[in-house]
Formats: structure tokens, sequence, C-alpha cells
């Protein structure tokens, strides 16, 4: 039953609820926006953004994917349906299943409102670190994974995460600096043991110092990397990318939906162990992709190849996936020339890299057509399919062991789960994790 809660900050300050009826369900999704998967493939990360408010909180639930497969393997086998699950009525090769199944509830965790992305660090022996920005308080929360289930204070079974992994200020000093509002993508290195965070209508990027024996802190803000849109005046950094996160000295590309530029930093860590800081670096122009020169703009989302040699970048003016050889050249830096675009859908806003026997696969998601485009960014590059996975797809993330692609359906609740093996079902969405809410409803 929806809350009488729902309609706003104001209406929420005032509600006499029980703690229990705004409380979210530790085995539901509400909104899910950004995703990231384990770097064994084991489990799935998901942002759960609560955009209704209508509970106290958002979270990071925790997605089983032994479970995910075995529940595909019996339905594409033998048309095998569990219980909570049905086939889908418009869809006959999608089953669709109750979320309660795949979902660790005692494994998850509750953040704020508004979350939008989730980065991964790789900390060792099967420790990870999440990071995680939410627009709504704005903040960057930072949560450790032993394996089993989410960390983030001294609570138990789906914990609300406490104000010291709750980063807002720099060096934990509101006299040093301050989070920049609207956090929006994240990106983690394990190598280089840090996170950096873009903010949406600022252009700033901040710097999170996550050594894997401590605790992450805000190190460092870099406002004014990007030019303001000279139609609006506002400035904008969206995607972040590392060319190699598990290598030491990772150079970390940016991209800004004000211009049209990649901004490239690295970062810098001083000798006397002070806290690391931003270095920018080089940066080049999407000038080659477009009517005139110059006309290539509004970056949504960057990705790169397993190896680093290779750059993807969805652009929406015009809209199109980006390719360019990022190989190191004589001098020892990245080359950062374009071999290759492909048109694609509009309103695209994130992608994913699967490799596979073939070479990478790109799989980028289309907001307003409900849809993922497939390209393969060979030779000419091309889009090899588009299918359509739900409502408001937002996020994009893939399990290559696993030969499976996730999305989150924004606007109804669910996470469509897309074949990338080499099988007859490849590029069909095989399952449906959530009944999806109808229209308007919930």
């Amino acid at each position: 039953m929806k809350s009488a809660c729902i309609l706003g900050f104001a209406l929420v300050a005032g509600c006499t609820a029980s703690a229990n009826d705004v409380r979210p369900p530790s085995d539901q999704m509400f909104f899910p926006t950004g995703m990231a998967v384990a770097p064994d493939d084991s489990v799935l990360f998901v942002a759960q953004a609560n955009s209704e408010l209508r509970y106290d909180s958002g979270a990071v639930s925790v997605i089983d994917l032994g479970v995910v497969d075995s529940v595909v393997t019996a339905w594409l086998a033998n048309q095998t349906i569990p219980a909570n699950c049905t086939q889908d009525p418009d869809r006959t090769e999608t089953l669709q299943c109750d979320e309660a199944q795949f979902m660790k509830p005692d494994a998850g965790v509750r953040i704020g409102n508004f979350a939008t992305d989730v980065a991964v660090q790789d900390r060792g022996n099967g420790n990870l670190r999440l990071i995680v920005p939410t627009r709504g308080d704005p903040s960057v929360t930072w949560i450790d994974y032993d394996g089993s289930s989410l960390q983030c204070g001294s609570g138990e079974g789906f914990q609300l995460c406490d104000d010291a992994h709750r980063l807002t200020t720099v060096h934990d000093d509101p006299n040093v600096g301050t989070l920049p509002p609207e956090p929006f993508g994240a990106f983690a290195d394990s190598a280089g043991e840090f996170g950096i965070v873009t903010h949406l209508t600022t252009g700033a990027i901040t710097l999170i110092d996550s050594p894997k024996a401590g605790d992450a802190h805000i190190a460092d803000v870099a406002i004014n990397l990007f030019q303001p849109d000279p139609n609006t005046g506002i400035r904008g950094a969206t995607g972040v990318a590392g060319r190699t996160p598990n290598a030491l000295g990772d150079i970390v590309y940016l991209g800004s939906p004000a211009e049209n530029r990649i901004q490239t930093i690295t970062v810098g860590h001083p000798v006397n162990g002070a806290p690391p800081f931003i270095l920018p670096g080089d940066f080049f122009f999407l000038d080659a992709v477009g009517l005139d020169a110059g006309q290539s703009s509004n970056t949504r989302a960057l990705a790169f190849s397993s190896s680093g040699d290779r750059l993807y970048i969805v652009n929406r003016f015009p809209p199109t996936v980006q390719i360019y050889d990022t190989s190191a050249g004589p001098t020892g830096f990245p080359n950062n020339q374009l071999v290759g675009a492909t048109d694609i859908c509009r309103t695209a806003s994130t992608l994913t890299v699967l490799p596979t026997s073939d070479g990478d696969r790109i799989y980028t998601t289309c907001f307003q057509d409900g849809q993922i485009y497939i390209v393969d960014p060979h030779g000419a590059s091309s889009v090899s399919n588009i299918v359509t996975v739900g409502r408001g797809p937002y996020a994009v993330v893939s399990a290559p062991t696993r030969h499976k692609v996730f999305i989150s359906d924004f606007l109804e609740d669910t996470i469509a789960v897309v074949d990338a093996s080499d099988s007859s079902t490849r590029d069909r969405v095989v399952l449906r994790i959530g009944v999806p809410k109808p229209p308007g409803g919930s």
C-alpha cells in the first residue's frame, strides 16, 4: 500500500507513520538506477533510488547471479517455470519472476535518496568497496562488501549507512570544502585505490581517497574542468572511465553534456603521505562526427575495452557511439584517435562493453524508447540488434563469464536479463527480475 508520505520532502517531515511503514523493503526494487557486477560475476549490486519518496531512504540491493543462472538455464532448457514466476503474456520467450527469490535480503543496506550510479573497487581476497553518488543529499556513500553482505555502519540486517560512510566535506572538514551538488557518475580504481565522482550541473569532479586497508574520504575537488554550454551557461560532467583500473598510473577520461571535449586526469600522490590530488591532463575534441566540425557534443557515458586500447563514447548530438583508438603511441601516451562511429537512439545514456569470442560488443540504453542498441564496433562498426527491454532502461552492465547483460528498468521496477551467449536465444530478454508495475502505478 502506498504511504501517505510520498508527496514530497515537506510532507515526509510531518508524516506520523511508524518507522516500519516508511522503511523500504529489503527484497523489492523501487526505481532501480545504477548497477555494478562484482569482479567475479557472483553478484549484482543495484541502487534503488526511491524516486517517488515512498520510503524513508533508498537502498543498495544484492542479487545472487548464481540463482539467476539456475532459473534461466531451467527455463531455456525445459521451459521450467518456478514458483513466483510466470511466462510474460506479451513476450512468451521471457520469464518474469518476483525479485525476492534473487535478492539477499540481509545483504543490502539503506542509503540516501536518488542514487545514480554504483562503482566497484576490488580490495582483494573477495572484499569489495562500492562508491555510490546520491543526489538527494547530496553525498557520496562508501560501502564495504565482505563476500556475503554489505556493511556501512554498526547495524545488522539492512542497516542504514551511518554518517561516517556518507561523504559530504573535503578532508571531513567543511572549512576546507564541501561536495558540489548533483553527484552523478562514479568510477572506482582498484590499483590506484581511489574513486572519481562527476557532477551533472557544475562540471566539477570529486576525488575519493579509498585505501584498501582504510576508510574512504573526499580528498580533492576540481571545478570548471569544462566550459559552460553557450546556450544555457551551465557546466556539467557526466561519463567517467579509467583506461587501466587494474594497473597503477591509470588515466581517467571524463565527458561533459556541455562541451564537445574529453578531458583526462591522473591522481597525484605526495611523497609525504598527504592526501592525493587531481592532476588535469590532456584533452581532445569530439569534432570529427557531425554536420560540421565541432558539432559533436552532449557526452553521456564512457567505457573502455578490457585492454584499455579502445574507448567507447555515447553522445547525444549527434546520437552516436564513437570509437577511439587509445592504444599507446610512440611517446607512450594514448593515441586518442577516432576510428569509427555508429548511429544510435536519441536518448542513449549508459553503455557496457561485453568481451566475447568475436571481440567486444557494446550495449547502450535508450531510456525514452525502452530499448537497448547492440553495436558491433569492428571494422565500419554497425548496430547489430535493437532489443525492447522494458520501460525506462537506465543502466546496463554485463557479466562476461555468465554471458548475460542486465538492464535496470527504472519506470517499471524490474531488471531485464539479456542472453549474451552464442545460443539461439542470443539478444533476447530471457528473464525479468521483478513483475513490471503498470504505467503510473505502484
